[in-house]
C-alpha cells in the first residue's frame, strides 16, 4: 500500500476501500463490485469479500441514496453529508439496489458477520 492510499484511508475510507478492490474510478453508486444501482450483484462476485467490505458495500448503497446513518461505525465511514432519510425503510432504492442489499445481507449472515 503506497502513501497516497494510506492517506486516502484516513480521509475517505469508502473511496479508499474501492481503490484497493478495483482499478475503476470511484463514482456514485460504483463500489467494491460494480455500479450497483443498475446491475445485480451475484454471490460469486462477493464470494471472497471480507465482512468489512460486504458491510461497506451494503451501506454504500444506502449512503448514495441519502440515508442518515445512526451508528458510530457508519458515521465514521459515511459523512452523512446531504443525507435525507433517517428511516432505512424510507430510503428510495430501485429494484437492483434492494436486491443487492439482500444479497449482501445474506452473504454477511452466512459468514457470521
Amino acid at each position: 500500500m503506497n502513501t497516497s492510499m494510506i492517506a486516502a484511508l484516513a480521509v475517505a475510507p469508502t473511496v479508499a476501500a474501492f481503490a484497493l478492490a478495483s482499478s475503476k474510478p470511484a463514482v456514485a453508486g460504483c463500489h467494491l463490485v460494480d455500479c450497483v444501482e443498475n446491475v445485480y450483484i451475484t454471490r460469486s462476485q462477493i464470494a471472497d469479500r471480507s465482512c468489512e467490505l460486504l458491510w461497506i458495500l451494503r451501506n454504500s448503497i444506502y449512503d448514495d441514496a441519502g440515508y442518515c446513518f445512526q451508528s458510530a461505525r457508519a458515521m465514521k465511514w459515511f459523512a452523512n453529508e446531504g443525507c435525507r432519510f433517517t428511516d432505512e425503510a424510507e430510503v428510495p432504492l430501485n429494484d437492483y439496489q434492494r436486491s443487492n442489499v439482500e444479497v449482501l445481507k445474506e452473504a454477511e449472515a452466512a459468514r457470521g458477520c
